[in-house]
């Protein structure tokens, strides 16, 4: 809102008696607005203006206007529910008891400078509420209006243009174009100084205590494998929240984790604002529009280079274990259940979900049942008769103690003997699915640079004149096209490929997991919590076949490992096979079924 002192010499300048127009004339109301609060200063081509013009017509209709009857907004743009004071008038109009019937108003663009819609339902709105509009400058017709705002409109989003384009070519520049700087920088020169100049040349320099914050935040989540709401709880005690916050939020922590930013990219254009219709809105009410951010096409982002504050490694650890805690997130459960989100079926590809059962105990005396803890493929789970007869893969369920107890063990003996896994990450760079990738991409490459030499030949026919332009054009429509879907399937391909130094990247990892795990003492009795957060760290995916007895883990442990028929049996459950030797030997059915049906 525009503050109301910047011209107020200029509204006691003009006012007789404490009023602007007829001292003696009908009470009236005034509107107000500027783009900008700099327009607002005295002596500028704002406010101090519009207040001698809204002085003028009204002293020739004879009303007065009350320094407490003025409302004025510094909003930009074509929105009108944004504008706290405009929303006051609003509300002082259409009550029974209002003080003014009038409203004093400059040009017609000051109420809206959209005249598609909002111009037309200010007026209507004032006009059935008996409230009549003078402007200093009016219209004789609705056609002169709309002539009047389609000149308006025209001249903003023209004025919007030339705005958006000058931020593009300051990011295009090496410049951010942010007016307040993210959490963890701050603003410099161009030689890199928090001078005077730095709001004008918006470079950005990591902030001596705030990098130092966001370090600590990516390597708590990316390393640690902490949740957001206990690193809440950690940060709340040791350092102020940002900005406006006044507690550290998990989703304000979600946030500033996901962002590019701390890795060095931050990107101008990467989302624009839409309206879409409210959720939840009642039967035949008006369809209420809200805004909302969408990014837009990633060739549209123009990216701005600045000084990272993590590293490419940690940054995308951090957002992969957020990855993680969403996949195995309790939600609503009723009660914990270990592996949530990490079990699949090995028959039908689907998840495996907890569910509980009911068990009577025949020596309880009250009758009342006990609820045994499951693991259950999706599939298996019966919609309706009809379903279980057609869709379930034949999976039988398994109790959660049973493999919950297999699956630490197995995590227990990988993390106290770390060179197993160092072994492991070392066949993975040898290992035939790689070599297969790396020839796939080479193959993609070939037809990409193929696809090049076609496109010159393209042109040259087309310079013979084998073709017209149309056909030209459309022929070299399809390449691109086909171009395109090969650098992305490439591109698709070349994530997977593991380069040496990833393959190191994870073993310095595997290491000091394996170290922090034996500081923390980890042991079968260890903490839900705790179990959990290891699991999330070390553990992608585990592929359970309950018929033949046995678990795959797959992620930075790997292996195959039996389950035995008792629970008393799994104190030592041993690998039987690597997963490379899974795949060729078959496994032999140690235990009919583990857990009930």
């Amino acid at each position: 809102m525009a503050d109301l002192t910047f011209f107020q010499d200029e509204f006691n300048r003009h006012a007789s008696d404490g009023v602007l127009g007829d001292p003696q004339g009908k009470p009236g109301y005034a509107y107000l607005r500027v783009s900008t609060s700099a327009q607002a200063e005295e002596g500028r081509s704002g406010l101090p203006r519009q207040i001698a013009r809204v002085h003028e017509i009204a002293a020739q209709s004879e009303i007065r206007i009350s320094w407490d009857m003025v409302f004025a907004d510094d909003h930009t743009g074509f929105e009108f529910t944004g504008r706290p004071e405009l929303s006051r008038l609003r509300a002082e109009y259409t009550r029974p008891d209002r003080r003014a019937n009038i409203v004093v108003i400059e040009y017609l663009d000051r109420l809206s400078r959209n005249s598609d819609w909002h111009q037309g339902y200010l007026l209507d709105e004032m006009r059935q509420h008996q409230i009549e509009t003078l402007f200093w400058k009016g219209f004789s017709s609705r056609i002169e209006r709309a002539v009047m705002g389609a000149v308006s409109q025209d001249g903003m989003e023209r004025s919007l243009e030339i705005m958006r384009e000058g931020m593009r070519d300051k990011a295009r520049s090496g410049r951010v174009t942010s007016r307040v700087p993210a959490y963890g920088f701050m603003l410099v020169d161009a030689d890199g100084n928090p001078s005077s100049k730095a709001r004008q040349e918006t470079y950005y320099a990591p902030h001596p205590e705030h990098a130092e914050i966001m370090q600590l935040i990516y390597y708590k989540i990316g390393v640690e494998g902490l949740g957001t709401f206990v690193l809440c709880k950690y940060l709340e005690e040791r350092f102020p929240p940002p900005g406006r916050y006044k507690y550290w939020l998990p989703a304000a922590i979600r946030r500033l984790v996901r962002s590019p930013l701390y890795k060095g990219e931050y990107y101008h254009d990467r989302t624009t604002t839409i309206l879409v219709p409210a959720k939840n809105q009642r039967l035949g009410e008006p369809t209420r529009m809200i805004k909302k951010k969408v990014e837009r096409p990633r060739e549209e982002w123009i990216l701005v280079p600045v000084p990272p504050i993590v590293s490419v490694e940690l940054w995308e650890a951090a957002n992969a274990m957020l990855d993680k805690h969403a996949q195995m997130a309790r939600r609503n459960g009723r009660v914990p259940y270990l592996l949530t989100g990490l079990v699949q079926c090995d028959s039908c590809g689907y998840g495996y979900s907890g569910k509980r059962q009911k068990k009577y105990l025949k020596d309880a005396e009250d009758n009342k049942p006990d609820f045994i803890r499951l693991y259950a493929c999706n599939r298996s789970c019966p919609k309706s008769h009809h379903w279980k007869q057609e869709h379930q893969c034949g999976q039988s369920s398994m109790t959660a103690d049973l493999l919950e107890k297999s699956v630490w063990i197995a995590v227990c003996e990988f993390m106290t003997k770390p060179e197993s896994l160092i072994e492991q990450i070392d066949a993975r760079l040898s290992d035939k699915g790689q070599a297969a990738l790396r020839k796939q991409i080479a193959f993609l490459e070939q037809q990409i640079a193929d696809s090049t030499h076609e496109d010159e030949k393209l042109y040259r026919a087309f310079m013979a004149d084998v073709f017209d332009e149309t056909e030209y054009a459309a022929r070299r429509k399809s390449l691109k096209e086909k171009v395109a879907t090969l650098k992305q399937e490439r591109n698709s391909l070349s994530e997977r490929v593991l380069s040496p130094e990833q393959v190191e990247a994870d073993k310095t990892k595997i290491l000091e997991f394996a170290a922090y795990v034996q500081d923390a003492g980890i042991s079968e009795d260890a903490s839900f919590e705790f179990k959990q957060r290891i699991l999330k760290l070390l553990v992608d995916r585990i592929i359970l076949n309950v018929k033949e007895g046995w678990f795959r883990i797959n992620g930075n442990i790997s292996g195959v490992w039996q389950i035995k028929e008792r629970e008393s049996d799994v104190s030592s459950p041993l690998p039987i096979a690597s997963p490379a030797q899974a795949e060729r030997e078959p496994i032999e059915n140690t235990s009919a079924r583990s857990g009930p049906s």
